[in-house]
């Protein structure tokens, strides 16, 4: 299944869906009726890495102020970066440098160098193993790194192969791996590769900075590859440049000149190097050179003078925003994790080893097995997680229900547990282990589902939803004290979902789909008592569910829009108490008509909420990982 997405900057979103050969065009209305996503543009700085034009000392210091100035300029901006650079000079010795000899002083220095730049916001990727082919030298010039193919190359057949294209990725990413460094996205040299390479390099990376050059070259915005990896890890996303790239006998009127007449993303790659004659020494007093780091100091002239200045200072004027790929497309698709179980057990998401990531919790319906899958979701998407391990036992009735708070004072996370016949239930995580904490009587009910909200002073609230879905319970925890909250009974069957929010010091909401407003119940915990109040919140109606995170870490609760018809969704950031901005869309991720069920946590503990896709038939889960910028 392909799809392209597209951003005309005269409308505010249209994303298109291709299935077979019928295209459904979805029109994203103006959140308030009035704003838009602003439009922006995507900067890669090209074919960067320990050699080349980047070899030298010297070079490096010029490089670091590319980086600075882009920074000070609040330009988001991407390195695709060479982890081994290979030369075959005419006259020479052999060059061969690779990003993780630390002991090498000019490597450490490089390594810094993008270290900083990683700290202050750039996102790096992996731009091959070595661009380049061969060991020795070429009449072509494809023997050197960052001008040569890598895969695919007609004269050398092992290059056209899965085994070759899977080594040199996984070489690769062990030079990043030492290094300390981690890529964010892949991009092939030069979009060179076979369609069977292409398989290899979407198991490792769910994000392709590059267009999707089988059968999509030309596409004007993101291709979503919406299948199963090798691995099974589900679909793929690929973020062309149709802008290309301003050649050295070019200037920025190539990408200026080009904004704003078509439905292509400003999208474009930009050699660094070509900046480095227009900068300027910086000197002491006596004329003499100033390191910092090891490093010559350079500064950008007062005023714009390079392609880069110019560049950065014409998309400002015409009021364009820089966006990172990670904004565009707002979920990176990333790990499978098989269920422990299969449709036997009820799933659980929450930290139960402490590590900040979120752990898979199944519970088995049959015997009461408790099993732990251990998420590891920091490396590459086909990192296997490790086997499902048992860490304890609740019995099981027909009409109980749990759910699982985060970390308190006996351990990172628990699990709680309303039975039928009347009893509520702490398992608290420590050792391996989800050991019982506590033990208290209530109502014997038959439960739909179960929730748990955070409240201030440390104190936690567990609801319950009656089975019929008519009754909402709620239990306030303090210390080893339980208090219940009077029932709150609604006037029919509540069809709508409830989730959790964290505003308003915890509240339980429902909506129904399309809608932008919908119910929210709050615990009284003075009267011990529910209250329900219709909550708005100024978006706009659109089909699909409302779901809320913080996807961007900045502390702020937001909203992502998922319609589960089509397997798409639509970000919204929250700007202030009562401001919204529209960020991008996503998808379609997952298969149509599925009806899996979307969970929302913080799988990677990067602070930024994250997608989960829970399979309808097999409970596997499929993850799409957060990096919005705040």
């Amino acid at each position: 299944m392909f799809t392209f997405r597209t951003m005309p900057w005269l409308r505010l979103f249209v994303s298109i869906l291709l299935l077979g050969s019928v295209f459904t065009a979805y029109h994203m209305a103006g959140v308030q009726g009035e704003a838009r996503i602003p439009p922006f543009v995507l900067i890669r700085l090209e074919d960067v890495g320990p050699g080349g034009q980047y070899g030298s000392i010297e070079q490096l210091g010029k490089l670091r102020a590319v980086l600075e100035y882009l920074q000070e300029q609040h330009v988001a901006y991407h390195i695709a970066l060479i982890p081994r650079w290979i030369d075959y000079p005419k006259d020479g010795p052999a060059y061969d440098v690779r990003l993780d000899q630390a002991d090498h002083p000019y490597v450490a220095a490089f390594q810094k160098v993008v270290k900083d730049a990683l700290s202050s916001g750039a996102i790096v990727g992996m731009h091959g193993y070595t661009h380049q082919v061969g060991q020795s030298r070429r009449d072509d010039g494809h023997h050197e790194s960052g001008i040569g193919n890598e895969f695919d190359v007609a004269d050398v057949a092992e290059t056209q192969t899965k085994a070759f294209a899977e080594e040199r990725m996984r070489e690769g990413l062990a030079i990043f791996r030492n290094a300390g460094i981690t890529p964010q996205f892949w991009e092939a040299p030069h979009y060179h590769t076979t369609a069977a390479q292409d398989e290899v390099f979407r198991s490792y990376f769910g994000l392709q900075y590059q267009s999707e050059v089988q059968a999509h070259r030309n596409a004007p915005a993101a291709i979503y590859m919406n299948g199963r990896n090798e691995g099974s890890t589900l679909g793929a996303a690929y973020v062309p440049t149709p802008f290309d790239y301003i050649p050295s006998n070019k200037d920025e009127r190539v990408i200026l000149d080009r904004l704003g007449k078509s439905d292509n993303i400003g999208s474009f790659f930009y050699h660094p190097f070509l900046e480095f004659k227009s900068l300027i020494p910086v000197t002491d007093e006596e004329g003499d050179q100033l390191y910092r780091d090891g490093l010559p100091v350079y500064r950008y002239p007062d005023k714009n003078v390079s392609v880069l200045q110019k560049l950065v200072a014409g998309l400002k004027a015409k009021g364009y925003a820089f966006y990172s790929i990670q904004d565009y497309v707002p979920f990176t698709p990333a790990q499978h994790v098989t269920a422990a179980d299969g449709s036997l057990s009820r799933l659980l998401l929450g930290d139960a080893d402490g590590d900040g990531q979120v752990d898979r919790i199944d519970w088995n319906e049959r015997n009461g097995d408790v099993s732990v899958t251990l998420g590891r979701y920091q490396g590459v998407r086909n990192e296997q997680p490790g086997q499902a391990a048992k860490w304890g036992r609740m019995a099981y009735k027909k009409g109980a229900a749990a759910a699982v708070s985060g970390r308190d004072e006996k351990g990172p996370c628990s699990v709680w547990k309303a039975d039928p016949n009347g009893k509520l239930e702490w398992y608290a995580a420590s050792g391996g282990r989800f050991e019982p904490s506590g033990s208290w009587t209530i109502d014997a009910r038959a439960w739909d589902s179960l929730y748990t909200l955070p409240l201030a002073g440390g104190d936690l609230l567990v609801a319950g939803l009656t089975q019929e879905r008519r009754e909402l319970y709620g239990w306030l925890l303090h210390k080893d004290e339980m208090r219940p909250l009077k029932p709150y009974k609604l006037r029919s069957e509540l069809r709508s979902e409830l989730q959790a929010r964290r505003e308003s010091g915890g509240t339980l909401f429902a909506a129904k789909d399309g809608a932008s407003a919908g119910i929210e119940f709050k615990p009284d915990t003075q009267k011990l008592e529910w209250t329900a109040a219709r909550a708005g919140l100024d978006l706009p109606n659109e089909e699909g569910k409302l779901r809320f995170g913080d996807y961007n870490g900045d502390g702020l609760e937001d909203v992502f829009r998922w319609n589960s018809r089509t397997m798409t969704g639509t970000v919204y950031l929250r700007t202030n108490e009562a401001g919204w901005k529209l960020l991008s869309g996503f998808g379609p991720w997952g298969v149509p008509g599925a009806e899996p069920k979307l969970w929302i946590a913080d799988a990677d503990g990067n602070g930024k909420s994250d997608l989960a896709l829970q399979d309808s038939k097999s409970g596997d889960l499929d993850v799409a990982l957060s990096f919005i910028r705040q």
